[in-house]
């Protein structure tokens, strides 16, 4: 019997092994850094923060000077002999403030505003809103609009200055003339009405602090 190997035989046995050996390897790790082009850049720190020392003196301000008339005020409205613990702070969620703050450059995009600001307004939910008699805040974005500079809304497809949205004697006085008298409901995901949007932000967690921070 003939034991000798052709050449074809062995180039063909080679070709199998280095197939096999193939696909034994390992995929190679990825040394750090390695493939990761985006460099991220640093944020600085931003001019508008505060030192814990003047945190805790504002809460305290705020406890010394504005905490007793409210719960004095809200003792003599209510007929519970429960002691009103007043609102001191006001948390929303990370994500669904990075989620507005994109909602609201998205939907100014589409009627050619640019918010340049978001501004807080101290409120309160009265005796029949959502947390009775609490206080509360809602955010609302700001632009130039025709013209003019305001908190917005945005109706059909133009954004109109909200001032500008109630009856003379109901929005301050204004010169403008008004959209219609309706009911201004604080969630940017509700409509004023048929084709308007609100873009104002509320709704936040809120109560005394379980554990003072300050």
């Amino acid at each position: 019997m003939n034991t000798t190997k052709s050449p074809t035989y062995r180039l063909l046995a080679l070709g199998i092994l280095v197939l096999l050996a193939s696909c034994n390897q390992q995929p190679k790790k990825a040394e750090p850094g390695e493939g990761d082009n985006e460099i991220v850049k640093e944020v600085s720190t931003p001019e508008d923060i505060i030192s814990l020392d003047e945190a805790k003196k504002y809460c305290e301000n705020y406890e010394r000077r504005r905490i007793p008339s409210i719960v004095k005020f809200e003792t003599a409205q209510s007929d519970s002999d429960e002691k009103f613990v007043p609102t001191q702070f006001i948390a929303f969620n990370l994500d669904s403030l990075k989620n507005y703050i994109a909602y609201v450059e998205q939907e100014a995009k589409k009627v050619n505003v640019a918010p340049d600001s978001l501004r807080i307004y101290l409120a309160n939910y009265g005796k029949e809103g959502r947390d009775p008699n609490r206080n509360t805040l809602f955010i609302l974005p700001t632009a130039k609009v025709g013209g003019d500079y305001g908190g917005f809304y945005i109706d059909g497809d133009e954004a109109k200055l909200i001032r500008n949205f109630w009856p003379k004697d109901e929005n301050g006085g204004q010169n403008e003339e008004p959209r219609s008298k309706a009911s201004f409901v604080p969630n940017f995901n509700t409509s004023l009405f048929q084709g308007s949007k609100s873009l104002i932000f509320n709704y936040g967690g809120s109560g005394p602090p379980p554990k003072m921070d300050f």
